[in-house]
């Protein structure tokens, strides 16, 4: 080989390279990159994902608003079944707000004026709630489920979204109709249901954690509702906290433990936002993640314990710059210490989500029309 000729060696698939280069291990020539799949590339509109679902490693479903520069807007998802190779779009009469699937076929959509279903993987929707203010819908099988709102909204139904009704803990909450449920999740049967004050959304308060924490300047403590259960939804506990900053996603470990995400918008804090980890039970935690130059969007958590966290680095001194920054993507195997991976230079966003079926197969949609997976 001569090392004077790179070019030769930037021809060669990374196949032949294991083969010619053969005292080199091949997965050192391998390293896991971020690479796009779909990208939403006109010069005339934007396709901004609010949510991406990827129930299997072979399906996998975005939602969001395609607008253009007369201020035309449509709903779209775009759906794929061969892992994310080939993605077809559809319309959909609504703005989509947030999906949930519980497989490859069977899926709900949650909209500006109500919730869909699909049975046909995202291809398909059929209206079955015509209401506003709906924020987030969760089911445990096909016909138990829940959503939570706007105005204290959290409801229930056991047939499938025919029927709905109250969910009693949220009634017994003070203020309840101020309060917006924007968050809900379950694992196993241990379930979460969080409603914030109209103004905001919550976060916790009461949390101690190595190093500095986020300064408090001025800022008066609201309260959150917390709904919980640990039967799948025979019995829940209700009960407030208090909380600053908002709280913008929430996770339930298999290992015990609770992430939330949390946002600050307010200048006077040192970040933007802050990861958090919480074991259930306690109101204690410890800050995981928290920088002046990565805007924190979303986390996951990979069945093999690892965790990884989409961020967005803004193009200035400031996380608030409302200007799609570079995005950075960085995993953790002990939630302690975060390395940064390789992303391709294109995915630029505000904000970007996971999806995460396996610890192998790993996607991030952006509010900029961009699909990534990880791929070796």
């Amino acid at each position: 080989m001569n090392p004077g000729k790179p070019r030769f060696l930037a021809k060669k698939s990374s196949a032949f390279l294991c083969v010619y280069l053969w005292l080199i291990p091949c997965s050192l020539l391998a390293a896991p990159r971020w690479s796009i799949q779909f990208l939403y590339d006109r010069a005339d509109s934007n396709f901004a994902i609010e949510d991406l679902q990827c129930p299997t490693a072979q399906h996998c479903v975005a939602g969001g608003l395609i607008d253009d520069r007369k201020g035309h807007e449509q709903g779209a998802v775009v759906v794929s079944s061969d892992a994310g190779k080939h993605w077809s779009q559809y319309e959909v009469k609504e703005r989509p707000i947030s999906l949930f699937f519980l497989n490859d076929g069977l899926g709900w959509m949650v909209t500006d004026r109500g919730l869909w279903s699909t049975d046909e993987g995202g291809r398909a929707w059929t209206k079955i709630y015509s209401r506003k203010g709906i924020l987030q819908a969760w089911f445990l099988d096909s016909e138990h489920g829940y959503i939570g709102g706007l105005k204290g909204m959290v409801q229930e139904t056991t047939d499938g979204g025919k029927t709905w009704t109250k969910l009693a803990a949220g009634e017994q909450v003070p203020d309840a109709q101020s309060l917006n449920y924007e968050l809900i999740t379950f694992q196993g049967p241990h379930g979460i249901i969080v409603g914030a004050p109209e103004s905001s959304t919550p976060a916790l308060s009461n949390v101690e954690e190595p190093g500095e924490r986020p300064e408090r300047q001025n800022h008066a403590e609201k309260k959150m509702a917390l709904l919980e259960t640990s039967d799948g939804g025979k019995n829940w506990r209700s009960g407030t906290f208090s909380f600053d900053g908002e709280l913008s996603q929430l996770r339930i470990s298999e290992r015990g433990y609770v992430i939330s995400l949390i946002l600050y918008r307010d200048p006077k804090y040192p970040v933007g936002s802050a990861v958090y980890e919480t074991t259930l039970g306690s109101r204690d935690g410890r800050i995981i993640f928290a920088e002046r130059d990565r805007a924190a969007s979303d986390i996951a958590l990979l069945s093999d314990g690892r965790a990884v966290l989409a961020t967005v680095e803004p193009p200035g001194n400031s996380t608030q710059v409302p200007i799609p920054g570079k995005l950075k993507i960085l995993e953790s195997a002990n939630l302690k210490v975060w390395k940064e991976m390789d992303v391709d230079y294109r995915a630029v966003a505000q904000r970007a989500v996971i999806a995460a079926p396996d610890a192998q197969n790993i996607w991030v949609a952006t509010d900029t029309g961009a699909i990534l997976k990880l791929v070796e």
